[in-house]
């Protein structure tokens, strides 16, 4: 009998034990899904907060982007060409260009505020492929070529970025800055025609660098009588203030000297009057440029002829309007087609008025200088080889 309490009493006594010990385990699951359920929160709300960062940051960067692009871009008016004050026009453009379209672009659904007196710089990059090329204002405001920019999400201008759950943590929001540079390049040195940059809009003519150099200082032209208008896209009868010149050499008064103009051949020698209106029409292609090595650069000496072809008449009336380049030469030598051209430099056109019918006299290719972009150029360090002739505005910082 007291055998058999006593295990009775054992029995009861581990069974005791066994409960204790399920309940601790339990407690002990709770903590631990306690602590385990703070750091995943945690986490999600750092993962959420930091979202929050990058897309703020990222709408940020677009904004700096399309300011700056838009603020260089305006530093290209051709108000220039009509003696306006040179450039100081354009840099207060620039710079409302830069805090206008930078405010047209939402960052976490507001549209954020520009400061143009402490964040919008209108300068100079010698050259900007370069990343430690220093971005300066100290040269002359003519050489200007880039637009700096910087966005602000701060709790000076437009508001710190807030945090959702941070703040848990003690941390409510953060400052946020986003700077960019857009550019756009001079000294053309040459052409390269890819797929990418589709073809040149260069014509086969050449005029002589000082034809160009009397036409841009006005010491030679043949008045001012036609005008661009922007709106309509168009020519239309008037003065604007740009000089004009007629390239070919007529019998009339004003008419350019003969031997200051000509027609080149890009890319095969002896071009037929069928490739001079393929180019005049759609440009220079990547087969033409591949005849002459793969580039057009200057200084190069190419084969032409002095005159120029009724034949493509209806080919310059289609262009009429549109801004190309043009070619400059030093020295012709030669003659008819056989004549050679040193080519030094190109000059940036607008085509106004063509005439090839009728009388000598009568006949006209009258030119404006224009501002062309050309994404088919290729630029250098050749100072004074081109005039008007620029890359398309990019970002560079």
């Amino acid at each position: 009998m007291t055998s058999l309490r006593t295990g009775t009493g054992s029995f009861g006594s581990s069974v005791t034990g066994a409960a204790r010990g399920r309940h601790t385990r339990r407690g002990g699951v709770v903590v631990f899904v306690a602590v385990v359920m703070v750091v995943l929160l945690s986490m999600a709300a750092l993962t959420i907060d930091l979202g929050t960062l990058y897309v703020a940051r990222a709408e940020l960067q677009r904004s700096a982007d399309a300011a700056a692009l838009a603020a260089a871009l305006d530093l290209l008016d051709e108000d220039i060409l009509a003696g306006a004050p040179y450039m100081y026009d354009e840099i207060a453009a620039a710079t409302a260009s830069a805090v206008e379209y930078g405010g047209m672009n939402a960052v976490m659904n507001a549209y954020p505020t520009i400061d143009p007196s402490s964040d919008v710089t209108i300068g100079y990059l010698l050259d900007p492929d370069n990343p430690d090329d220093v971005f300066t204002t100290a040269v002359n405001p003519s050489l200007y070529n880039s637009a700096r920019v910087t966005v602000r999400r701060t709790s000076v201008l437009n508001g710190s970025v807030i945090f959702s759950f941070a703040a848990i943590f003690g941390s409510y929001s953060s400052d946020l800055v986003a700077e960019a540079t857009a550019t756009y390049k001079d000294g053309v040195t040459g052409f390269e025609v890819t797929p990418a940059t589709g073809n040149a809009g260069l014509v086969p003519f050449s005029l002589h660098v000082d034809a160009w150099d009397d036409l841009i200082t006005q010491s030679f032209t043949m008045g001012d009588n036609y005008s661009w208008d922007e709106a309509t896209q168009s020519v239309v009868p008037g003065p604007d203030g740009i000089m004009e010149l007629n390239l070919y050499p007529g019998g009339g008064a004003n008419q350019l000297p003969p031997g200051n103009f000509g027609t080149i051949d890009i890319g095969a020698s002896n071009n037929s009057t069928q490739d001079l209106a393929r180019q005049i029409r759609t440009g220079v292609n990547e087969s033409d440029i591949a005849a002459l090595g793969g580039s057009f650069s200057v200084p190069t000496t190419l084969n032409g002829d002095t005159g120029l072809s009724a034949g493509i008449k209806d080919d310059l009336a289609s262009i009429v309007g549109q801004a190309r380049t043009i070619s400059l030469f030093s020295n012709v030598s030669g003659n008819g087609n056989n004549s050679m051209f040193d080519i030094v430099g190109f000059g940036g056109i607008r085509f106004m008025a063509v005439n090839l019918t009728g009388k000598m006299s009568n006949k006209a290719v009258i030119v404006q200088p224009a501002f062309v972009i050309e994404p088919a150029a290729v630029t250098g360090a050749g100072s004074g080889t081109s005039y008007y002739v620029y890359t398309p505005v990019r970002l560079t910082r």
